[in-house]
């Protein structure tokens, strides 16, 4: 579990981006589509990646400030 972890905190897997890249395309769709708001389901297939890889960035993104969550549970531009 703990070598599982790590290798979703660098975005190390089979199918999934690295998470640079995971990161900047979350931002840049975010920032392309004005008004864009996703429940984590939504942005599981938007985003082509396994529901932890993407819970874990975009919950990431929140703590570092880009993004917020709201009070029902969307992922949003500050």
């Amino acid at each position: 579990e703990a070598e599982d972890r790590r290798r979703l905190m660098q975005g190390a897997s089979d199918r999934e981006p690295p998470r640079r890249e995971l990161v900047a395309r979350i931002i840049g769709l975010f920032r392309e589509m004005t008004g864009l708001s996703l429940h984590l389901r939504q942005a599981v297939r938007l985003f082509d990646v396994g529901p932890t890889t993407c819970r874990v960035v975009l919950e990431d993104l929140v703590r570092r400030g880009p993004l917020k969550r709201t009070p029902d549970g969307q992922y949003r531009m500050r």
